[in-house]
């Protein structure tokens, strides 16, 4: 099998995740390890330029850590809670519950640190371009 040919069926698996579960409010939410470009679009979303919006960063990976469970999206949800996009959501939903907020974050932040290192660099060389030339840096004296 060529390495293209072998790349080319990667695409097609479906990868199985780890996930991890928390009880909240009586509930049992669901919270599943994030892939590279899962974080890489989590840190967009809170870059803004000068600053990052850590607030934003730590919403967005609940959203993504989660929506394999719940519907961030449902309209009648975003209405009730008057939010314009789901990433405003997990902090109006927890708005009274601190407790419940930071049990879902540390359930993300858990998760997320058993993705080991060698996984993201794997994923990542699954998602470059081979034609790609790999970035060089200037040393500094």
């Amino acid at each position: 099998m060529s390495k293209l040919e072998k790349y080319l069926a990667k695409a097609a698996e479906d990868v199985p995740r780890k996930t991890m579960t928390v009880k909240i409010d009586g509930e049992i939410w669901s919270v599943r390890s994030l892939t590279l470009t899962e974080l890489r679009a989590c840190e967009r979303m809170a870059d803004k330029g000068d600053h990052f919006d850590w607030y934003r960063y730590n919403d967005a990976r609940i959203v993504k850590a989660t929506e394999h469970d719940f519907a961030w999206s449902n309209p009648e949800l975003l209405k009730a809670y008057r939010a314009v996009e789901k990433y405003e959501l997990p902090a109006r939903l927890f708005n009274a519950n601190l407790d419940g907020y930071a049990k879902l974050l540390n359930a993300v932040r858990e998760i997320s640190q058993e993705t080991t290192e060698a996984e993201l660099i794997e994923e990542a060389k699954n998602l470059s371009d081979p034609t790609e030339k790999p970035p060089t840096f200037a040393e500094h004296s």
